[in-house]
């Protein structure tokens, strides 16, 4: 009764849909079963059964394991991508396909490079069904080694059957601080869409014509990290304006610098997406001044713990009001 409650009266707005709880599960599975399957190799003879996947997915789903929370918000953020490219493309014609192959031959090696990159590390990143997945790089420090071991914890009872607890706890240790050392967050799949848009950026080609590209091809990655690269602040806060109601993404247009005309498209194109009314985001876009605006773009180049943090104590010098 206590969990039924707490459902019941949650924010309507704040809940998963059936389809992101769906696709996040499908991804957290397969990234752990991944993991399982390296640790069956590191440990070579003494590997624990390999048929058990399913069954230690769901005790570390039991015990609380899998509740990590930069691991959880990953998850959240590629489903909403998803949903957001598939929203967006639902009102243009253009094959989002192209939208990067058309940088791949670009005369700037460095454009080049980085376009051919991030299709290389997109394409590494679906299923043979074209679901999306992630990958143990796209994680960061703190929620590898925290996955890792709750891994090698999860695998711990099958393996001491077979081998002394100690020497198995040796073993596994040994395994985690392996898979451990190969994690390169260097290859994470934003890494790439970074390099790409810095290309871009200092080929001073960041301009409006690869904005509307993006927004056409339904490449929402893209048109989020131009968009925060052109208001100088970070791609996390940038996504969640892009996707946090009408005010938010008005405000992320006025510190991108767009046109008014550019606006315009931006919110037609993403009404199915994001929340509150088209019109509200123009007015709002029309309205912000361009001390609001200022003061809102040093606000979010603060560290986000620094901003966490005040916002908890509710500071007098919390989040500027626009």
């Amino acid at each position: 009764m206590p969990v039924i409650r707490a459902d019941f009266f949650l924010d309507s707005r704040a809940r998963l849909t059936e389809q992101e709880r769906a696709l996040m599960t499908a991804m957290l599975n397969d990234l752990v079963a991944g993991l399982i399957d390296e640790f069956t190799v590191l440990l070579g003879s003494a590997e624990p059964a390999n048929d058990d996947g399913e069954q230690l997915f769901g005790r570390l789903w039991s015990a609380g394991l899998l509740d990590i929370p930069d691991l959880l918000g990953l998850l959240l953020r590629r489903a909403e991508e998803e949903r957001a490219a598939a929203g967006i493309r639902t009102g243009h014609h253009s094959n989002g396909s192209r939208f990067l192959q058309g940088f791949v031959g670009d005369d700037d090696s460095d454009i080049s490079a980085a376009a051919m990159a991030l299709i290389l590390a997109r394409s590494r990143r679906r299923d043979r069904f074209d679901a999306p997945k992630i990958t143990f790089d796209d994680l960061s420090a703190e929620a590898a080694v925290a996955l890792v071991n709750a891994i090698a914890a999860g695998l711990r009872n099958d393996l001491a059957r077979r081998l002394d607890g100690s020497e198995a706890d040796e073993r596994l240790s040994g395994a985690a601080r392996s898979l451990l050392s190969r994690h390169d967050e260097g290859n994470r799949l934003e890494a790439r869409l970074f390099d790409l848009v810095h290309a871009l950026e200092r080929a001073g080609r960041l301009n409006e014509a690869v904005i509307c590209s993006s927004l056409d091809a339904g490449d929402v990655a893209v048109l989020i990290e131009a968009l925060a690269r052109r208001s100088a602040i970070g791609f996390e806060p940038a996504w969640e304006h892009f996707l946090g109601g009408s005010d938010r993404l008005a405000l992320l247009l006025r510190m991108s610098g767009v046109s008014r005309a550019l606006a315009g498209e931006i919110v037609a194109g993403t009404a199915e997406i994001v929340a509150g009314d088209p019109e509200t985001a123009m007015t709002a876009v029309d309205q912000l001044t361009d001390e609001q605006v200022e003061a809102a773009r040093r606000w979010l180049r603060l560290d986000s713990a620094y901003r966490s943090a005040l916002c908890v104590l509710d500071s007098d010098v919390g989040q500027p009001s626009v």
